[in-house]
């Protein structure tokens, strides 16, 4: 009876092994044609009987490494290693299983361990890609200084954005209409970019942006902004938040303080192409008119696409919308400042030569307003356009000649707040290195 148990002992040994073996067989086939989430699910219906078998824990870690179990995944492969130190191509996936757990150094480690047995040439491109992914993520970039100073000369049709024609409700003086003008103008900025780890950075900034008019100088204005913020990058990934203060200053006088904050999230869909999201929240504060202070929200979003062929084309399209909220509400407030806007922008850059920009832009942007006008008895709706075309001329090291060109087309439903402006500028930049 003894040898009978003995018989049916053999048998059911080597049954399962024929069993084991044909599960490892149907786990390696879905591997080796990519269907990873299959030989995932087929490898877990059979892991309490099989966990601990090296060929099994091969298959196995691979499918749930590549199936975004990435955990499973390595602990399957620290099996096969414990059992066959030697097994190099368990070693392979077990330190690509490290990288994706962010466990740089053990990848990197056991990469080199692969490549010193001198694997083929194509196994050995990939561990030299994942090695340089590793020194990317793992090093920590020089803090990054920009600044430049550009200085600009300018004709403006339409300076004070007044209507080019005398309306028929409202009498104007000809002091309130359209006037032109000459004038120059000075840009400058500088920006830090301080990285602390591999993936993370404090951003600082200030800029400045000043015009004068030759004859107009009411007109004269100074933007001065301050800016402070963090960003972190995550693989295709990058996700950013800034705090800005703001002066503007009209006729040497302050006139508006903006206080805000923004986020703005992207994501490298492709080689080609960006797409981004952001949302900002504005304070607005008049020193003279304290009943147009306000708070200001919007959102939208963008979309980069680099294009192929000659003058390697940068096409960019955004969407936003918004609303302004008037402190306090009231017959003139609700009619000049609460209003939801909307609009886009879309444009394309363009190289003809390594060292010439071309840039065409359209934005358009649309506000309605909540209360209706106290003169003419209607709610305020402006379509406002704009037609944008900058020059950007590389001409040494540090020196870029740019042009621009605008037109400016405000159309209302009251004639007031209709009107049109070109400006031309001509200007040098310097960008310090």
């Amino acid at each position: 009876m003894s040898k009978l148990y003995k018989y049916l002992a053999v048998i059911l040994y080597c049954l399962s092994s024929f069993v084991a073996a044909d599960t490892v067989t149907d786990l390696k086939n879905l591997v080796d044609q990519g269907k990873y989430a299959q030989a995932y699910q087929l490898a877990l219906s059979h892991l309490e009987s099989m966990e601990g078998d090296p060929a099994f824990d091969m298959q196995y870690g691979v499918a749930a490494i590549d199936s975004k179990h990435v955990s499973e995944g390595v602990f399957a492969l620290e099996r096969v290693i414990f059992l066959e130190p030697r097994n190099f191509l368990a070693k392979l996936e077990l330190a690509r299983g490290y990288y994706h757990l962010n466990q740089f150094e053990k990848a990197k480690q056991l990469f080199l361990q692969v490549k010193k047995v001198k694997p083929p040439q194509v196994v050995a491109n990939r561990i030299d890609l994942y090695l340089s992914l590793i020194d990317k993520k793992t090093t920590i970039p020089p803090t990054k200084f920009t600044s430049f100073v550009e200085l600009w000369a300018g004709y403006d049709s339409n300076l004070n954005s007044g209507p080019s024609d005398q309306t028929n409700v409202v009498i104007l003086s000809s002091d309130a209409l359209g006037r032109s003008g000459q004038y120059n103008q000075v840009r400058l900025g500088g920006d830090i970019e301080h990285a602390y780890s591999p993936d993370a950075a404090l951003l600082f900034g200030a800029h400045a942006d000043m015009r004068l008019y030759h004859t107009e100088d009411e007109q004269d204005y100074k933007n001065i902004s301050v800016n402070g913020g963090h960003l972190w990058k995550m693989d295709d990934q990058q996700f950013q938040v800034n705090f800005v203060l703001q002066k503007y200053l009209l006729d040497r006088k302050q006139f508006r303080d903006l206080l805000g904050a923004n986020a703005q999230w992207s994501k490298q869909l492709s080689r080609n192409s960006v797409a981004k999201l952001f949302v900002g929240a504005n304070s607005l504060t008049y020193k003279d008119s304290a009943w147009k202070d306000a708070l200001q929200l919007n959102a939208g979003a963008n979309y980069l696409y680099a294009g192929e062929g000659s003058w390697n084309p940068l096409y960019f399209v955004s969407g936003f919308i918004g609303n302004e909220s008037p402190e306090e509400s009231n017959l003139f407030t609700n009619s000049l400042v609460d209003r939801v806007f909307f609009g886009g922008n879309l444009g394309v850059q363009l190289s003809p030569a390594d060292n010439i920009k071309l840039t065409p832009s359209f934005t358009y942007q649309e506000s309605e307003y909540a209360g209706e006008d106290w003169i003419y008895g209607i709610k305020r709706n402006d379509k406002y356009m704009l037609a944008n075309l900058n020059i950007d001329w590389t001409v040494g090291p540090s020196w870029t000649l740019l042009g621009n060109y605008s037109y400016t087309k405000s159309d209302s439903n009251i004639e007031l707040y209709e009107y049109d402006r070109q400006q031309v500028m001509l200007g040098l930049r310097y960008s310090f290195r």
